[in-house]
Formats: structure tokens, C-alpha cells, sequence
């Protein structure tokens, strides 16, 4: 997805949100405000994402306004320690079924089957059952009564408003009997209904933490990504002093000593030294990578073999590590579309709630059961409870939390949430060839040219290509270096995406590239027809040069088709995905390469332009296309695609238009990014479902009597924790299909 510079990304911590109304909620508000173009709001993570117009401070506005909504909100680096929170949240859970759990034992005299059990006399006193009662009630409870009371200050509804409703009628009835049979001098363990209340707001407790234990688990990936940085590192002052500083004293352009064992703090460069690397926890490849001088490393790497000397070249945020956070970060709070259909009905689902439940008091107490009020009333309790959408609001996000997270630990990388719901709409693929089906690292096979002519004509291509980041450049220069041959500085050398190079070496004007790039120059390649037909049938690659606008000679590259391809685009097929190629190879060249992938539709001869073209065209046609590219010359075609998938080994740029990026360069994970996508979709679909006719089975029940208050908190609150515990199963989903 191309980021426009006139916006800017911000994200913000929420807490005090207890359902999907909330999150509406503070959406409907904030989207309103002059100068956000767009807010997601994830339950449960407890965050939001925002898109703000560049260079505005409405950071400190934003969350001003959350706060009067009867929300906290801070930036995420000011974030209250989420281990604190869960272990406060199970204080009060722990406290509050200590006093609850004598109010239960007591409640079998309600019931006739067990009306036999014993029950200390203690605990049948109505006003024993009311000093249990009212610390929960009030002290435990006091959250519920101040977010119910900013919501309805903010002529809004949510859970806490339910709750707060609910509890408080059984517990003020209770009270109510309570104060009247110590006046009179009786005490009828049956008339008071303490337990009702405590308990529900035990069950809700009971749900939260659950929910809140359970995301933390999810969040794991991250926090295990964050402690990849060491805080202090080794410093070389110069060649023979070294000392100990903090990571925070680091700049760009120092030079750092990491020794076997130890984590590589930033990213940067190999200036001295050999060792395998291990990168897995980054980039999912469980094999160590051999590094040596001037090879890129990865923060958050670990040295395997020998000492290295590096060069730091990104540090912070700008680190590879860095932004993988980051996009996770988004990735997490962002959502699909189907997220936010079920957002719109949560926010009209608790108003609609109480207008039931204030039916179902009206219908019984004057029509089916006139007289009864009592009954009437904790009828309608019993739907104020059962009715609360959250196990509704936490369908979605939830699974998305979990699977993004489980599909980071595989090395695919979602940038958004909705990403995760379009991919799995797919179904034709677009592959680049080199660095994508193939290794990308192509090696020189033949010189052609005139005969004695060879090292002087590599030697002056090799100078063409010098800084030139592309593998035919390297593969040129590393078969200069092969030959021992002298390479000189190139006065000027400038890159044509697409079609290649053009430098001046010796005073003398170097084109080297494609068969199209001679005709768009105008240079015949006539004499060399004859024999580049035979190498392209051979699938090797024909790079033309001309010196000075005379055509000099072929350089003949073949690269090798990557191990996991083949599998990997069985796997896409069987998925009943179309795959094909797009290349700008000449069509011998790449059908070649095609036959050994078994890929049978081919594009060959593609500028970037024509392959933004081929896009657009099955677009038009229907089709939901995706690109899977590596070279900057892909990122136009990733950007237009529905979904852009870029290779590990590929350029920043690509990274950066993609919509999916593999921190590997095994094929094999955009088949696993398709199944991940269809079982965290499904997984949406079953909890989605699983809610809805909770609700639609639930709410007649209650209706009925069937249902006493006290049981329909705690089907609420376990609703909510089985939604979780579905989405929790994704952390070990198997994405091989």
C-alpha cells in the first residue's frame, strides 16, 4: 500500500473499554474530528490506530477528547505494564469469589434438588449475605458504576451500563428485603437475592481476566521481538580500544564488536570477520547464514562461530526489527472489513438491550404475571445480563491478534489487518522471476563477443555496473573478480528500471541491458542473433552491450530456480489458485525457467509499466490479483495489485509497496500466507457465528424465567472466554496444507 506523505500514523493505548460499543463509540466520535481521515479502535488489545493529516498536533486533542468520553488514553510508550494490569485484575477476582463463594452455598436452598445439602446457619442470615455483598457490589463493582456513568454523561450505552443495571436492581431488592425482615424480626433466606449480583460481577471479573491473560499470550511474538535488543554493546574507539556502552549511546556509523553468543543490537554491515548468524527468530529460516565483510545484518540476529566488527547502519525505529514491531503493531490494530460491519451492529445492540429487557419488566408484571414484580424484574435482569455483545466485539479482533502474531512466528509478516481478509479472496497470482521463483544470485555462463576482446569488454561492463544494486550488476562484477580483473571507478553510471544500465567508463558511452533497451537505443543486435536463440533455449538470460552506440557483445547469465518452488506453486494450484509468470526476460528465457517450475501462463518481455498493465486488465476482468515480487521494478505492480506479497531477499521499496512481506525467501510462505488467511477467516466465522445465536438462543430463554440472572452472567462471561479460547487455537494452527 503506497503512504501518501500528506498523512501520518499514530497509535494510541485505550483502557477502560469493556465492550464493542465502546470501541463504536469512541470511533463515531474521533472520526468526526477535523483532520482524522481514519480510526480503528481494537477491543481487545485495548488500542487504536489513526491516520492524521501531516504535520497537525492533534495528538493531545485526540486524547483529551477519548477522556471526556469516560476513557484513558496515552501513546504506547507511556502504556501502563500489562502484567501489572492482569495480576490487579486477579486480585480483585480472587477477593471477589472469596465473598461470593458463601453466597452461592447458601443459594442451593433456592433450588429443591438441592435443598438438602448443608449450609452453615451463619451464612443463610440475610444480614450476613448483605455485609459479602456490598464490598463487592461497591468497592470491586466501583469501575462498572464510573464507566457506566461517563457513558450515559456521553449519551451513550455500554456493558458497564448493563451491568451496573442489572446488579444493582438484585442487590438494592435484596437490601430492600433486608432492612424489612430485621425491622420485623424475620429472616427468610428466600426472599433476598445477593448472590445474584455478586456474581455476576464475579463472572465478568472472571471474563476479563481471562480475556486479558489470554491476550497477553498473543502478544508474546512482540514482546519476545522487543527484548531482542541488548542494552549495552561493545564500542571500538579506534583499532585497538574497545569499551562497554549503552545501546542508547550508539550512533550511526559506529563500529561495534559482537562476539559468538551475542545479539546484534542494530543493523548494519559486516566490516571485519566471518561467522554464521542465526536469524531465525527474524526472518524464520532455522539455518544459520554465513556472513561475511560487507554482508547486511539483521538487529536481533545472534552470532554463532567467530567474532564480527560491524557497522551500524539503522538504529531504533528504523531498524528491520523496528518496523517489523511497528507493523505489527498496526497490523494488530487495524481491521478487516467484516470487523466493522460487526462494530455497527454492536453499537445499536445495547440500546436495543435495554428496550428488551424494559419489555420484558412491563410484559410480565402487567400482563403474564400481574402482581409479580419480583419475578418481572429478575426476568428482565437475567436479559440485561445474557444480551451484552461481547463476545460479539471480541470476534473478530481477537483472532486477528492471534493469527497475525502466529503467522510473524512463520515468518509472514500481515502490514494491516484487512490484508488478512482480502488474501484469502485471491485467486490469481502473479510471480516475478528473478529473486522470486529463482534465487536471484546469477552467475556469468558465456562472454560473446569479438574474438581477444573478452576481459576488455568485462572489465568495462563490470565498471558500468559497479554500485549498481541489481544481481545481473553483481553477477557481472563477480565475474570480473573471478578473472582477476582490474576494475576502474565509473565516472557516471545511471540504472534504467527495467532495462538497464548506462554509464561512461574511459570516455567511453556503456549501455548494458535488454534486447528492448538496444531497440529503445536504437542499436541493431543483429549479428548476435544466431547465437543468443541457442543460450535462451538453454534458459539463460542475454544481456546486451554496446560501447559508444556500437553493439560489442552478450553476457550470458543463468539463475538457478529456487528448491521450494515447485512445491510451493503445487500447493498454490491445489488451493485452486492460478499462478503465472511475469518477467522482463526474453520468452525463451523465461518459459525455460516456467517449464522447470511447471508454470504454464507466461508474461515475458514486462517493463514495470506493462506488468501495472497486466494488473489492471484482470482487475477489469474480475479477478482478484496478487503479486509476489522482490526488485524495485515490482513495487509499481505490488502497489496496484489487491494484495502485494514481497520475498525477504527483495529491496526496501518492494517491502515498502507490499501488503505482505515474507521475512524469508521460501515460496512456500505465500501458500502458508493463503491457508493462514482462510483459517483465520473461518476462525472469524465460527466465533461470529458462535455469538449471534448465543444471543438469539439466549435471549428468549431469559425471557422465558428459564434462565436466573446469576446463571446468565456467567454464560456472558464464558461466551466471551470460549470466543477467545477459538481464537487462541490459531497459535498452534498448522499452515501446511
Amino acid at each position: 500500500m503506497n503512504e501518501q506523505v500528506t498523512f501520518q500514523k499514530i497509535n494510541l493505548q485505550i483502557e477502560g473499554m469493556t465492550c464493542a460499543a465502546c470501541s463504536a463509540r469512541i470511533e463515531k466520535v474521533i472520526g468526526k474530528m477535523a483532520g482524522v481521515h481514519e480510526i480503528a479502535v481494537n477491543l481487545p488489545m485495548g488500542s487504536a490506530a489513526l491516520v492524521l493529516d501531516a504535520g497537525t498536533e492533534l495528538k493531545g486533542e485526540i486524547i483529551e477528547r477519548i477522556e471526556k468520553l469516560g476513557y484513558s488514553a496515552r501513546s504506547f510508550e507511556e502504556a501502563s505494564d500489562s502484567q501489572q494490569a492482569i495480576f490487579s485484575l486477579g486480585a480483585k477476582l480472587v477477593i471477589s469469589a472469596l465473598l461470593t463463594l458463601p453466597l452461592l452455598w447458601a443459594m442451593v436452598r433456592h433450588y429443591t434438588m438441592t435443598s438438602s445439602i448443608w449450609i452453615p446457619d451463619l451464612f443463610l442470615e440475610p444480614w450476613f449475605q448483605w455485609l459479602l455483598a456490598t464490598p463487592v457490589q461497591f468497592a470491586i463493582g466501583a469501575p462498572f458504576y464510573f464507566n457506566a456513568w461517563k457513558a450515559i454523561k456521553n449519551k451513550s450505552a455500554n456493558m458497564d451500563v448493563l451491568i451496573v443495571l442489572s446488579t444493582t436492581c438484585a442487590y438494592m431488592y435484596s437490601h430492600y428485603m433486608t432492612i424489612h425482615m430485621l425491622r420485623s424480626g424475620g429472616a427468610d433466606p428466600h426472599a433476598v437475592y445477593f448472590e445474584t449480583s455478586a456474581m455476576i460481577i464475579t463472572a465478568v471479573l472472571l471474563g476479563k481476566w481471562l480475556e486479558a491473560s489470554a491476550k497477553e499470550r498473543s502478544m508474546k511474538t512482540i514482546h519476545r521481538l522487543r527484548r531482542l535488543s541488548p542494552q549495552t554493546v561493545t564500542i571500538i574507539r579506534n583499532e585497538r580500544q574497545s569499551e562497554v556502552i549503552s545501546i542508547k549511546d550508539v550512533n550511526i556509523g559506529d563500529m561495534l564488536l559482537i562476539l559468538p553468543g551475542e545479539i546484534v543490537p542494530a543493523d548494519g554491515r559486516v566490516i571485519r570477520g566471518r561467522s554464521a548468524v542465526d536469524e531465525a527468530f527474524i526472518t524464520g529460516e532455522s539455518v544459520p547464514v554465513e556472513k561475511r565483510q560487507y554482508d547486511r545484518l539483521i538487529g536481533g540476529s545472534v552470532i554463532r562461530d567467530e567474532a564480527i566488527t560491524m557497522q551500524v547502519t539503522a538504529l531504533g525505529s528504523q531498524t528491520a526489527l523496528g518496523k517489523m514491531i511497528h507493523l505489527m503493531e498496526e497490523a494488530q490494530g487495524s481491521k478487516a472489513e467484516i470487523g466493522r460491519y460487526v462494530d455497527r451492529i454492536a453499537a445499536v445492540f445495547v440500546p436495543a438491550v435495554l428496550v428488551l429487557a424494559l419489555l420484558t419488566l412491563c410484559i410480565w408484571s402487567l400482563w403474564l404475571t400481574p402482581g409479580d414484580n419480583k419475578g418481572a424484574l429478575f426476568k428482565a435482569i437475567a436479559v440485561l445480563v445474557i444480551a451484552c455483545p461481547c463476545a460479539l466485539g471480541l470476534a473478530t479482533p481477537t483472532s486477528i491478534l492471534v493469527g497475525t502474531s502466529r503467522a510473524l512466528e512463520s515468518g509472514i509478516l500481515f502490514k494491516e489487518g484487512k490484508y488478512v481478509e482480502q488474501l484469502q479472496q485471491i485467486d490469481i497470482i502473479l510471480m516475478d522471476k528473478t529473486g522470486t521463483l529463482t534465487h536471484g544470485t546469477p552467475r556469468v555462463t558465456d562472454v560473446i563477443t569479438d574474438p581477444g576482446q573478452e576481459h576488455r569488454l568485462l572489465r568495462m561492463l563490470a565498471a558500468a555496473e559497479n554500485g549498481i544494486e541489481h544481481p545481473y550488476a553483481k553477477a557481472i562484477m563477480k565475474e570480473a573478480a573471478r578473472r582477476g580483473l582490474q576494475v576502474k571507478e565509473t565516472s557516471s553510471s545511471q540504472a534504467i528500471t527495467g532495462l538497464g544500465v548506462k554509464a561512461r567508463v574511459d570516455e567511453h558511452e556503456i549501455l548494458i541491458g535488454s534486447k528492448a533497451f538496444m531497440n529503445q537505443a536504437e542499436i541493431s543486435i543483429q549479428r548476435f542473433t544466431h547465437v543468443t536463440e541457442q543460450l535462451e533455449r538453454e534458459g539463460k538470460t542475454m544481456l546486451f552491450a554496446a560501447v559508444d552506440g556500437v553493439p560489442a557483445g552478450v553476457i550470458a547469465l543463468m539463475d538457478t530456480l529456487k528448491a521450494s518452488t515447485p512445491q510451493a506453486l503445487r500447493r498454490l494450484k491445489k488451493m485452486g489458485i492460478v499462478v503465472a509468470m511475469v518477467t522482463g526476460d526474453h520468452r525463451k528465457t523465461a518459459k525455460a525457467i516456467a517449464e522447470r517450475a511447471g508454470i504454464t501462463t507466461i508474461y515475458s518481455e514486462m517493463l514495470p509499466q506493462d506488468k501495472v498493465h497486466l494488473v489492471r486488465s484482470l482487475q477489469q476482468k474480475g479477478r482478484r490479483v496478487a503479486m509476489v515480487g522482490d526488485g524495485v521494478n515490482d513495487a509499481p505492480a505490488l502497489a496496484a495489485a489487491d494484495i502485494g506479497i514481497a520475498v525477504g531477499t527483495g529491496s526496501e521499496i518492494a517491502k515498502d509497496a507490499a501488503d505482505v512481506n515474507l521475512l524469508h525467501s521460501d515460496l512456500g510462505g505465500v501458500a502458508d500466507a493463503v491457508v493462514m488467511s482462510r483459517k483465520i477467516m473461518r476462525n472469524i466465522r465460527q466465533n461470529l457465528i458462535f455469538a449471534l445465536m448465543y444471543n438469539v438462543l439466549a435471549i428468549p430463554l431469559a425471557f422465558m424465567g428459564l434462565l436466573t440472572p446469576w446463571i446468565a452472567g456467567t454464560a456472558m462471561a464464558l461466551s466471551s472466554v470460549s470466543v477467545v479460547t477459538n481464537a487462541s487455537r490459531l497459535q498452534k494452527a498448522s499452515w501446511r496444507n
